[in-house]
């Protein structure tokens, strides 16, 4: 969801002059309260535990274990620092990490690895699109997300590894990285066949009722796709980053991972470009609709025209006061003349259906 124009003007005006790592929020209402989650797994134990002070947590965390840690809302400013502090994350991190605006990104700072997506999902009531701000930070140590929002996307991965489903528990922090920026990415998915279905159903609306105005819906799904893909593209490009850097903190043999992921972000890339150019032929689609309907209007009009020219011209004649009109005499002459001009009417009418002019 987009912060206020307004917000953001007094955002940027609030930071200007400020050193450089100064943290201030950049979002409105739209976060979670503050809750700091340890998840702590090897081959043979699983702890989990919510951690209420954040000075508990650097001695909760286990070497020896696989240490994931979630750290959900961003309104604690001050807790927020305080594990910033006490895990050594570079405060520029910090200030990336509060920028709920931040587009996706990926780098490697003294000696951690920080990594920045967009979750995206839509409301179930007003099916609008709400963004989740999720940074990641990989440390030798730990692999620490952090969340703008609660989010539910990640517990049936969290339930693996609870039951120690296949080989997971027997995984290293960077494959924890890896599996939460796949499920992200897998998450756009949905969005797509979503995306696809309602493309369908204008399509087919479109098709069987000329009549039908969809401009609306059209630019709605116009808009969405550009939204898809203006925080997509990145993810791709940090990807790429994070594989060329050939960092020391993920294995060799895990970043046949990392290049599936971007695989799977090429192809949803892509996806994005078809369906655009679906939207502006269903655009076409629309236009060509709405002149066949004008055509049509204006094909009606000319032949009821066409058919009056002629009646109207009779009418005319005998609309003159002239004195001396024979016809004018006649008893019979009034029903005659309409007779008449229906029989020209329904000849002229005829005449147009036989020759497919309407």
């Amino acid at each position: 969801m987009k912060i206020p124009k307004s917000n953001i003007y007094h955002l940027m005006k609030s930071k200007a002059g400020l050193p450089p790592g100064t943290l201030i929020h950049s979002f409105a209402q739209n976060t979670s309260e503050t809750s700091v989650r340890l998840i702590s797994f090897n081959n043979d134990d699983y702890l989990d535990s919510y951690i209420s002070d954040p000075e508990l947590l650097l001695a909760s965390i286990k070497p020896e274990y696989t240490n994931w840690i979630q750290f959900t809302g961003l309104s604690d400013i001050a807790s927020l620092e305080s594990i910033g502090t006490l895990l050594q994350i570079n405060p520029l991190t910090i200030e990336d990490i509060l920028n709920t605006e931040h587009m996706p990104k990926s780098e490697e700072v003294d000696g951690q690895l920080f990594f920045v997506i967009k979750i995206i999902g839509q409301n179930s009531m007003t099916d609008a699109f709400e963004v989740n701000h999720a940074a990641l930070v990989l440390s030798k140590n730990f692999i620490i997300s952090f969340l703008q929002k609660e989010t539910q996307l990640f517990d049936p991965f969290i339930e693996r590894i609870r039951q120690a489903y296949g080989k997971i528990r027997q995984h290293s922090n960077d494959y924890i990285l890896y599996r939460l920026i796949d499920i992200i990415v897998d998450n756009y998915y949905l969005l797509f066949y979503q995306t696809d279905e309602k493309l369908q159903e204008i399509e087919e609306v479109l098709m069987t009722n000329q009549s039908a105005d969809m401009t609306r819906k059209i630019q709605i799904q116009k808009k969405e796709l550009n939204f898809i893909r203006r925080h997509l593209l990145p993810v791709g490009e940090a990807l790429r980053v994070l594989m060329k850097n050939e960092t020391q903190l993920i294995k060799k043999q895990h970043l046949t991972y990392f290049n599936d992921t971007a695989d799977h972000v090429n192809h949803l890339t892509n996806g994005t470009d078809n369906f655009r150019e679906m939207v502006n032929g269903l655009m076409e689609l629309q236009m060509m609709n709405n002149s066949n309907r004008m055509n049509n209007v204006m094909k009606s009009l000319t032949v009821i025209a066409t058919i009056f020219i002629p009646l109207t011209f009779i009418a005319g004649i005998y609309g003159m006061n002239f004195e001396h009109m024979p016809e004018l005499r006649y008893r019979f002459a009034y029903p005659a003349l309409l007779v008449i001009m229906i029989i020209l009417g329904a000849s002229m009418y005829l005449f147009m259906r036989r020759n497919k002019w309407f």
